[in-house]
């Protein structure tokens, strides 16, 4: 299920740490918390120009060793990269951020975000701290499985024949990339880098902080690591914040249709837009507006649109669209992208689709994508019946129109995950049933009703199943905490500093 964090979004749409300890604000590094916590620099992942002056004096970077498996002392450790917002103010508690992913740089999101945490009142109290988890980002070792031209070529290549001899074009593709995985970066570590794991990491983050308990923010992903963490170590979380929810309990199939039918809202939602301003490509009805999207499409499939350089395949087109639903601010991009598309220029489809996938103006990619499937692969159960496979390709097509190609054939490729390297889970984990272990704090869900990426409905499902408050957003987009929503801010505040949980849903 391809789920993408609040970091990446931003990127995406072109629109959130580093850190250098602030004792009561003063700015002064320190040594003394477990931590060995520096001014950032390209070991950390971090321009020096990437932080705004506004708050240079309170961004620090640092660096934690923590075991591969603690099970298994010879396999050596990993060293995570860790990041700091120092509390404005004398300090009240510490609020790590998981951004998303699975695959997200939590340095990067906390590095770029900086300037708006720090105006937020929580800023004031709260050492604000995000992290690298293993396998990603600036933490070593990095999952790296693919080179940049490797990424070009895949890109370039037809996934969605659904032939036979199209599915074993695939199936064979995803065999040999999951074995040069394998061999680039070690069975020891793809085996290793469940969430499982992760909400270890995070437990031994909070000890090298010097904090008897936490409060943690998720979203997206990070809602899952949230989960995890309040179900392993319950009273060691003093509040829970779960943005874009995921369910860590639901069938895989069932999450990636109800998000491909996410999608499809949020595209009906941009045509029936799009048709009422002027040159919009889609037409002037919303009725209709799929198949004249897919008609747009469609000669891609042989003749791919020149794109500044390089040419626009259809799939790119696709992963264009979907980057700029993930929030309403894209829509005006993805308009203006369509009707360049309309007469022959797919540079700025390409440049959207670029946003999701990674790569750069200088055709670098940056390593998330392979992250995002080497966790996914860790924590979701396989998926072994390719009758499943065959499900999963006929109810996507019928979820989301405006990604059928047309070509479908009842029939469908195995996932990646049938042929990577099998998972080994963390000993001593709670039973996988999706609940906080006893002793947790009562969560507080916070949930986007247009919300493409992590449907509304789950959020519901599990604020029900779990015992959470819910705060209810009528919004389009993913994910809400500290994008500038008041209601939504000044409800999440109260509960991290006094634990006020509203007592019904609260609508903002």
């Amino acid at each position: 299920m391809a789920i993408i964090g609040r970091s990446v979004v931003r990127r995406v749409v072109v629109v959130a740490v580093v850190a250098m300890l602030a004792l009561g604000g003063c700015g002064l590094l320190s040594s003394g918390s477990g931590i060995d916590w520096h001014a950032c620099g390209p070991d950390d992942g971090v321009a020096s120009a990437a932080i705004p002056g506004s708050v240079s004096g309170r961004v620090s970077c640092g660096r934690l060793s923590v075991p591969l498996d603690p099970r298994d002392p010879g396999l050596g450790t990993i060293s995570l990269a860790v990041a700091r917002l120092g509390a404005a103010g004398p300090k009240a508690g510490t609020l790590v951020i998981n951004p998303g992913g699975p695959g997200g740089s939590g340095v990067d999101d906390l590095v770029d975000s900086s300037a708006n945490l720090a105006t937020s009142a929580l800023a004031d109290t709260h050492d604000i701290v995000s992290f690298d988890p293993r396998g990603v980002g600036a933490s070593r070792p990095a999952i790296r499985c693919r080179t940049d031209a490797e990424r070009d070529t895949e890109r370039a290549m037809d996934h969605g024949d659904r032939s036979a001899a199209g599915i074993a074009r695939v199936e064979r593709y995803q065999a040999t990339m999951a074995q040069e995985c394998r061999e680039r970066v070690g069975a020891d570590v793809l085996s290793r880098v469940g969430t499982d794991f992760v909400a270890g990491d995070l437990d031994r983050i909070r000890t090298a902080l010097g904090e008897d308990a936490i409060d943690f923010l998720g979203y997206s992903y990070g809602t899952r690591l949230g989960l995890e963490y309040a179900a392993r170590y319950p009273s060691r979380l003093r509040a829970l914040v779960l943005d874009g929810m995921v369910d860590p309990v639901k069938d895989p199939i069932d999450a990636s249709i109800d998000q491909r039918r996410g999608f499809q809202q949020a595209f009906d939602a941009f045509a029936a837009d799009c048709v009422h301003r002027p040159g919009c490509p889609l037409g002037d009805r919303a009725e209709g507006a799929v198949a004249r999207y897919r008609a747009m499409l469609a000669p891609l499939l042989a003749d791919p649109a020149q794109a500044g350089g390089r040419t626009l395949s259809a799939e790119d087109a696709e992963t264009a669209t979907v980057a700029a639903l993930y929030q309403r601010s894209g829509w005006d991009g993805l308009r203006a992208a369509l009707i360049a598309l309309a007469a022959g220029d797919g540079t700025e489809m390409m440049r959207l689709a670029d946003s999701l996938e990674g790569r750069d103006d200088d055709g670098r990619y940056d390593a998330t994508q392979d992250a995002f499937t080497a966790i996914t692969c860790a924590d979701d159960p396989r998926v072994p019946d390719r009758a499943r496979y065959d499900e999963l390709d006929r109810r996507a097509r019928s979820a989301a129109p405006f990604r059928d190609d047309g070509r479908g054939s009842g029939r469908g490729p195995l996932g990646i995950c049938e042929f990577w390297v099998p998972s080994v889970r963390a000993g001593g984990g709670p039973p996988d049933d999706g609940m906080p272990g006893a002793g947790a704090p009562r969560a507080l869900v916070v949930a986007s009703t247009g919300d493409p990426a992590t449907p509304y409905p789950t959020a519901m499902a599990v604020a029900r199943r779990t015992g959470a408050a819910l705060i209810s957003v009528d919004r389009l987009g993913h994910t809400s905490v500290f994008r500038g929503d008041e209601c939504v801010d000044g409800a999440v505040t109260r509960y991290v500093s006094d634990l006020t949980v509203p007592h019904a849903t609260l609508g903002c």
